[in-house]
């Protein structure tokens, strides 16, 4: 289906609308976090929290992660078989979401006390899970076809319009049941998006055909774990808090991962805007224009996370307010998470694109089973901060076993060793420097003067080399 290579400009643009329109999306949680922090209490924000990392892996579950490989059946289907393929695969997620529900139903007790909370809950719940992977397809097919007009508006209205929806349910439901306000009106919307996409798949393409199951549960099933073992690193805390401690930890620490939104997103963003862009590349050789652009973006990204941390107290200030203070402390290894996220997409989109996502599954899935013992080991001798060093010790173990795994593959002529072992050092340094930064506020403001200064001294000198950067990027094909 897909024979020709994209060209920069065009990774560029449809990329930046992408990066943008999604920093505008998951902006408006940050917008209104605050309001709810302090219209919900320390207990139902934790327990928002809890509800949204069960949702994060059960959809992976029942979405099969599918969506993830449009970016290879683009390359092997006619453009009719690939339609077919899109509707065959949404089909099988609504099975599998459908036994899921089914367990549910009878065995309802013991779901309960895995889930510990409200039936009604768990059905909003599963609405989203029968639906929302329809959104998914939708947008990656999209991003893989390098369009961002509409997917990038609907995913702007979404996020403008579900916060509000959001805000209006708890108020109404105040002296009854916030959370379960904030629940309806977080996801109403999505799940009525999901429905229409759906409607809009089968109108596109009615046939349902076994082999592209068999097709789609090879290459996605072992994304499934290696996803799944990625969420886990990156919920499996407030989840173990719940079972473990009090509801104000769960919720110190989901404030903390709210934070850390900022350079996740930033990096999963950027991603899934430049996956498709990799896979021609690798697939043409061009492994040289794939190095330069990757060497930029690891360090940038790691400049953007010691910046996020220079002003960590002030976000979490901002965000949750002084009932939040104690969270400063667990944000230097949350926010870290960002940069070990980056190397393992990186890894992982290599080993898919080379049909071997089980290392993904297996890497990922035996770190994530190591997360859950360190985090209840943690608890138990440290207390409930420890889940968060945890975390990343995990992360990092998991960046140097990806590392290992595709140096069979195209890793070296994309990621040297030198630039690898600097990234990941670099990375945690930035931790005894936060925590240290945070003990002198005027020590603090006087590094991020410094450090803003050094970067307005940079641009001036390199003004030029900018100014035909931006003219080379600008300039038509």
């Amino acid at each position: 289906m897909a024979d020709k290579v994209v060209g920069k400009r065009l990774l560029l643009k449809s990329g930046f609308w992408y990066v943008a329109s999604m920093f505008l999306t998951k902006g408006m949680v940050f917008i209104t976090m605050p309001i709810f922090t302090r219209l919900m209490t320390k207990a139902q924000y934790g327990d928002f929290s809890v509800f949204c990392s069960w949702q994060s892996v059960l959809i992976i579950f029942c979405s099969l992660e599918i969506h993830g490989t449009l970016n290879l059946a683009r390359f092997d289907y006619s453009e009719e078989e690939y339609k077919s393929y899109i509707t065959s695969s949404l089909c099988l997620s609504t099975l599998i979401a459908g036994v899921l529900f089914g367990l549910y139903l009878a065995f309802p007790h013991m779901f309960d006390k895995l889930f510990l909370m409200k039936k009604e809950y768990m059905y909003v719940m599963f609405a989203y899970l029968f639906t929302v992977p329809a959104i998914y397809m939708f947008q990656t097919k999209q991003r893989v076809e390098y369009k961002y007009k509409v997917s990038s508006t609907i995913s702007l209205g979404a996020s403008i319009l579900a916060p509000i929806i959001a805000l209006v349910m708890v108020l109404l439901m105040k002296d009854s049941d916030p959370l379960f306000g904030r629940i309806i009106g977080q996801h109403v919307l999505y799940i009525a998006l999901g429905v229409a996409f759906y409607i809009y798949f089968l109108h596109c393409s009615r046939t349902i055909r076994v082999s592209y199951w068999k097709y789609a549960i090879r290459l996605g099933l072992p994304l499934v774990f290696s996803y799944i073992g990625s969420r886990v690193l990156l919920t499996a805390d407030t989840i173990i808090l719940k079972h473990m401690c009090t509801p104000e930890n769960v919720s110190n620490v989901s404030v903390t991962h709210s934070t850390s939104q900022i350079i996740l997103l930033l990096v999963q963003t950027i991603n899934m805007a430049w996956a498709p862009w990799l896979y021609d590349m690798l697939k043409t050789r061009r492994h040289k224009d794939v190095k330069k652009f990757y060497r930029v973006y690891l360090w940038a990204v790691v400049l953007a996370t010691f910046a996020a941390l220079a002003i960590g107290p002030e976000i979490i200030h901002i965000l949750g307010g002084q009932k939040y203070k104690d969270a400063i402390y667990l944000l230097p290894p949350n926010i870290l998470c960002g940069i070990f996220t980056v190397l393992t997409a990186t890894f992982v989109n290599i080993e898919t694109y080379n049909k071997k996502p089980r290392y993904a599954a297996i890497l990922t899935g035996g770190v994530a089973a190591l997360n859950v013992v360190l985090d209840i080991l943690g608890v138990y001798l440290f207390g409930y901060m420890a889940v968060c060093y945890a975390t990343v010790l995990c992360l990092l173990l998991l960046c140097v076993l990806h590392y290992r795994v595709t140096l069979k593959m195209e890793i070296k002529e994309i990621l040297s060793a030198k630039t690898f072992a600097a990234v990941l050092i670099a990375a945690i340094m930035l931790i005894p420097t936060a925590l240290l930064l945070y003990q002198n506020t005027v020590v603090r403001y006087s590094v991020i003067a410094v450090c803003f200064l050094v970067v307005v001294a940079i641009a001036i000198y390199k003004r030029e080399e900018i100014k035909h950067l931006i003219k080379k990027v600008r300039k038509k094909k």
